[in-house]
């Protein structure tokens, strides 16, 4: 991000709604009759007139799946990707977008085995050209189901390669083998290698995988303490990082800060290629009581800078109601420990001028059952998407703010479809977009922070009741540095946007 420090706000323009922001130029697509259709990725390559979006329908039976592609905004192009079961076999197709180039991926899932496959697609006329290349193959071991093939995939920072960490079926008493493999942008295997995790199976959990621009992979893993040795009061994982080249394990790091515990953490690399990693701690192991980041160097894992900060109690009372910060303020004074529950990290954005940026969110998913008078059972799941935190990090590791963006969003029995927000980032400026609903009726928010805290909200559409516009935060993309494409649904029908700023 450059140090252009302002707030940019938005212009949103649309039928039947109410534009609240200046500084923004919004285009809309046709409206398409939704038909139980929906949008559920929103993909670019290179050129921000040219879209890619996976289109699929919510039909019990007979699902449909298509990719299309969209020049300015309208449906040029459209390729079916297809789902089976057939004797025992499931296959299933998915895209995947690498550098300036798509691939379908073939899954293959049967009784004895699982593998992957890639393809590469003309983009202009959506057909397949070139042969299938084998990602992974792996023969399933009878009676154990507990192997799913792929764990994890990464990309590099320069979309030039990708990494695959493929876990081996194996008896309990074996040995954790995985295989990794790294490709270049055109699916050519690079260079792979078998490792086994050097910790106890069934006890690591691989959280993350880090893939840098020269190929080396970097995984993030906690490992837990046996049942046996557990204890109820204390945290039971430490947590590692493995680096792998084509040789094998060439470092195996463990993550400590010193008498706290790290709750939630992420890991990227900078500019320089050194390892940076930043989230929550604990106290005790259970709540999020603060902010920590590390940068370390990737050669010998030295930490060249390091950083704590508690949250102060303003920070964590900040947007609750009165009752609730009554409560919270009166048991600080008690002295016991407050801190934030259900935070999830989600996004960590290395700034340009070296530092981060950390952003989490408040997610809490929950069932409720109720019995009515007749005995019968009802259970509804509640997903609460509530408020945004945004913690920013110098380039010498010290924290500079950490503020938290209030933002209510309660669904139940819908997977938080259209829950959660969308980041823009533009200059010095990053902004949340998401649905608000206030008074009966949605609107579309932006929150935007900039590089010194602080923060303005606005809307960017007011809806009419009628309308009931909304967008859906994972079906959206940022094409350029100063524009992206939104997928937006109405009572009636949907349509793509594409927003500049300026």
């Amino acid at each position: 991000m450059k140090h252009l420090i302002q707030t940019v706000l938005f212009f949103f323009s649309c039928s039947h709604a109410i534009a609240q922001v200046d500084n923004m130029n919004i285009v809309w697509g046709d409206n398409m009759k939704a038909k139980k259709m929906l949008i559920t990725d929103v993909m670019n390559i290179g050129n921000e007139e040219e879209l890619f979006a996976i289109n699929s329908s919510f039909k019990a039976f007979n699902k449909k799946t298509f990719l299309e592609r969209y020049e300015d905004l309208s449906l040029s192009k459209q390729m079916e990707l297809t789902e089976n079961y057939d004797l025992g076999v499931h296959s299933s197709q998915n895209i995947m977008a690498l550098d300036e180039n798509l691939f379908r991926l073939n899954l293959r899932r049967s009784k004895i085995d699982i593998s992957l496959k890639a393809q590469k697609i003309n983009t202009q006329e959506l057909t397949i050209e070139g042969e299938e290349k084998g990602i992974y193959n792996i023969k399933l071991i009878k009676g154990r189901n507990n192997s799913n093939g792929e764990y994890k995939s990464a990309k590099s920072q320069d979309q030039k390669k990708i990494t695959y960490v493929i876990g081996h079926p194996g008896d309990l008493e074996s040995e954790e083998i995985m295989t990794i493999k790294v490709f270049d942008n055109s699916f050519n295997e690079e260079w792979k290698t078998r490792i086994s995790l050097p910790f106890e199976k069934g006890l690591s959990k691989i959280q993350s995988v880090n893939l840098s621009n020269s190929g080396i992979v970097y995984i993030l893993t906690s490992v837990y303490t046996s049942k046996k040795e557990r204890n109820r009061r204390e945290r039971n994982f430490e947590n590692y990082i493995i680096v792998i080249d084509s040789s094998g394990i060439i470092a195996n790091h463990k993550l400590e800060l010193k008498d706290k515990f790290i709750r939630e953490l992420k890991l990227n690399i900078d500019e320089n290629g050194d390892l940076i990693c930043g989230g929550f701690y604990s106290n005790e192991g259970y709540r999020s009581d603060g902010i920590f980041y590390m940068n370390l160097d990737a050669k010998n894992f030295k930490i060249k800078n390091q950083s704590m900060k508690p949250f102060d109690l303003e920070f964590i009372v900040q947007g609750m109601s009165d009752r609730a910060k009554s409560k919270t303020v009166k048991k600080s004074r008690k002295g016991k420990e407050v801190g934030l529950t259900h935070v999830n990290f989600r996004d960590f954005i290395v700034k340009e001028n070296g530092g981060a940026l950390l952003i989490g969110e408040y997610i809490h998913i929950y069932t409720t059952t109720t019995t009515n008078a007749n005995g019968f059972t009802t259970t509804t799941t509640h997903y609460h998407y509530d408020d945004i935190y945004a913690i920013s990090i110098s380039m010498n590791g010290d924290i500079e703010w950490a503020k938290k963006i209030p933002k209510m969003q309660h669904t139940s029995n819908d997977g938080g479809f259209y829950s959660s927000f969308f980041t823009v980032i533009y200059e010095d400026v990053v902004h949340f977009i998401y649905n608000s609903h206030d008074r009966k009726q949605n609107h579309l928010k932006v929150s935007s922070i900039n590089g010194k805290g602080e923060v303005k909200h606005g809307n960017l559409v007011s809806n009419h009741k009628r309308e009931n516009l909304r967008i859906r935060p994972k079906s959206c993309e940022q094409v350029s540095k100063d524009a992206f494409v939104i997928f937006a649904t109405s009572r009636k029908s949907y349509r793509l946007g594409k927003v500049t700023m300026n």
